[in-house]
């Protein structure tokens, strides 16, 4: 009989929300995402969570000219699902918010976040594998 849930119950589920989300968004952001993913904890491991990040973040599209509407790329997205499970789940921030309280983190805390990121990752891996459309 299972009490309660453990951390690696809640990341699991966690990640199958974020995953659900995305086959939601259409076939062709499912094979970017799901290439992300599949790329992100090696460069978590190469070059830094924050360093990749910071990249994701940066990939944001332009939609309507005008009104300067952004549009989530596959790779905001991922940031978006690391830094809401990382920095406490918070759906109201957005993820560039969100990064740049992820700078005001102590290093032993972002040692911490790096580690959980990439637990996180491979859960999204699983579930991506699973549910989602590859680009191969």
């Amino acid at each position: 009989m299972i009490v309660g849930k453990n951390l690696d119950h809640e990341r699991a589920e966690y990640a199958y929300g974020c995953i659900e989300y995305i086959k939601r968004e259409g076939d062709e952001r499912e094979k970017k995402y799901h290439s992300a993913v599949r790329s992100s904890g090696a460069l978590i491991q190469k070059s830094g969570l924050i360093q990749t990040l910071s990249f994701y973040i940066s990939k944001t599209k332009e939609n309507g000219r005008d009104e300067g509407q952004k549009s989530y790329t596959h790779y905001e997205f991922l940031a978006g699902h690391i830094l809401k499970w990382i920095m406490g789940n918070n759906e109201k921030l957005s993820p560039l918010k969100l990064y740049l309280s992820l700078l005001e983190c102590t290093d032993d805390e972002i040692i911490q976040k790096s580690q959980e990121s990439k637990a996180l990752i491979l859960w999204l891996k699983r579930f991506s594998d699973a549910m989602l459309q590859s680009g191969d």
